[in-house]
């Protein structure tokens, strides 16, 4: 996951993938899926957002490790 100039995320087509099946999206829904995603927390290691599936209130919570600026992979 990346975030972009704008703010935005940016999943990769794995990381989307698993979005959806965690969230239990119907294939037919892909186009514009009833998900809501919000930051809960961050620290200097990691941020932690949690997606939200709006019909039905499934939901879980996904850690992503921060990038290192100066040291990038």
């Amino acid at each position: 996951m990346r975030i972009d100039e704008e703010g935005n995320m940016e999943l990769t087509a794995e990381e989307n993938q698993e979005l959806m099946d965690r969230l239990e999206i119907a294939e037919s829904d892909y186009n514009d899926p009833p998900v809501n995603i919000e930051c809960t927390g961050m620290d200097s290691n990691a941020a932690t957002f949690k997606a939200t599936n709006t019909r039905t209130g499934k939901s879980f919570i996904m850690v992503f490790d921060l990038m290192d600026m100066d040291n990038p992979k």
